[in-house]
Protein backbone atom coordinates (compact mmCIF):
# COMPACT_ATOMS: atom_id res chain seq x y z
CA UNK A 1 0.00 0.00 0.00
CA UNK A 2 1.42 3.23 -1.38
CA UNK A 3 1.65 6.77 1.48
CA UNK A 4 -0.51 9.53 1.17
CA UNK A 5 0.76 12.70 0.84
CA UNK A 6 -0.71 15.96 2.37
CA UNK A 7 0.25 19.52 2.59
CA UNK A 8 -0.71 21.87 5.34
CA UNK A 9 -1.58 25.54 4.83
CA UNK A 10 2.17 26.61 5.41
CA UNK A 11 3.81 23.96 3.10
CA UNK A 12 1.21 25.30 0.45
CA UNK A 13 2.45 28.86 0.68
CA UNK A 14 6.28 27.78 1.49
CA UNK A 15 5.71 25.57 -2.28
CA UNK A 16 4.22 28.54 -3.54
CA UNK A 17 7.53 30.94 -2.28
CA UNK A 18 10.22 28.61 -3.56
CA UNK A 19 11.75 29.32 -7.34
CA UNK A 20 9.63 27.23 -10.00
CA UNK A 21 12.61 24.49 -10.24
CA UNK A 22 12.28 24.01 -6.52
CA UNK A 23 8.99 23.47 -6.83
CA UNK A 24 9.35 20.79 -9.46
CA UNK A 25 12.13 19.22 -7.48
CA UNK A 26 9.72 19.22 -4.73
CA UNK A 27 6.87 17.73 -6.46
CA UNK A 28 9.57 15.07 -7.49
CA UNK A 29 10.75 14.49 -4.09
CA UNK A 30 6.82 14.64 -2.56
CA UNK A 31 5.60 11.70 -5.21
CA UNK A 32 8.63 9.88 -4.59
CA UNK A 33 7.51 9.98 -0.79
CA UNK A 34 4.30 8.76 -1.54
CA UNK A 35 6.18 5.11 -2.23
CA UNK A 36 8.39 5.05 0.32
CA UNK A 37 8.72 8.54 2.66
CA UNK A 38 12.14 7.22 4.22
CA UNK A 39 14.01 6.52 0.98
CA UNK A 40 16.98 8.96 0.38
CA UNK A 41 18.12 11.99 2.73
CA UNK A 42 15.13 11.58 5.57
CA UNK A 43 16.61 11.96 9.49
CA UNK A 44 14.55 12.28 12.39
CA UNK A 45 14.66 16.05 14.18
CA UNK A 46 16.04 15.89 17.37
CA UNK A 47 14.57 17.79 20.51
CA UNK A 48 11.66 18.17 22.20
CA UNK A 49 9.88 20.65 19.73
CA UNK A 50 10.63 18.50 17.02
CA UNK A 51 9.28 15.08 18.15
CA UNK A 52 8.02 12.16 15.62
CA UNK A 53 9.26 15.45 12.72
CA UNK A 54 11.68 14.11 10.18
CA UNK A 55 13.24 15.54 7.62
CA UNK A 56 13.98 14.91 3.62
CA UNK A 57 16.77 16.82 2.47
CA UNK A 58 16.67 18.30 -1.19
CA UNK A 59 19.77 20.53 -1.96
CA UNK A 60 19.45 23.26 -0.05
CA UNK A 61 15.87 23.17 1.05
CA UNK A 62 14.07 21.03 3.89
CA UNK A 63 10.75 19.26 3.75
CA UNK A 64 9.62 18.84 7.20
CA UNK A 65 7.12 15.96 7.74
CA UNK A 66 5.27 13.98 9.98
CA UNK A 67 4.24 10.52 9.16
CA UNK A 68 1.40 7.99 10.44
CA UNK A 69 2.25 4.45 10.12
CA UNK A 70 -1.31 3.79 10.69
CA UNK A 71 -2.99 5.77 8.36
CA UNK A 72 -0.09 5.74 5.85
CA UNK A 73 -0.19 9.88 5.40
CA UNK A 74 2.54 11.93 5.30
CA UNK A 75 1.56 15.53 6.65
CA UNK A 76 4.21 17.82 5.03
CA UNK A 77 4.40 21.01 7.93
CA UNK A 78 7.21 23.20 5.88
CA UNK A 79 9.50 23.50 3.18
CA UNK A 80 12.00 25.68 3.76
CA UNK A 81 15.68 26.58 2.74
CA UNK A 82 18.19 25.28 5.27
CA UNK A 83 19.67 28.21 7.08
CA UNK A 84 20.49 28.69 10.72
CA UNK A 85 17.06 29.78 11.37
CA UNK A 86 15.38 26.54 9.98
CA UNK A 87 15.37 24.33 12.83
CA UNK A 88 14.52 26.54 15.41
Amino acid sequence: MSWVCELTEDAERDLRSVPRDVQKRVGRALHEMEADPFQGDVKTLKGRAWKLVFRRRIGSYRILFTADHKKKTISVVRILLRSEKTYR
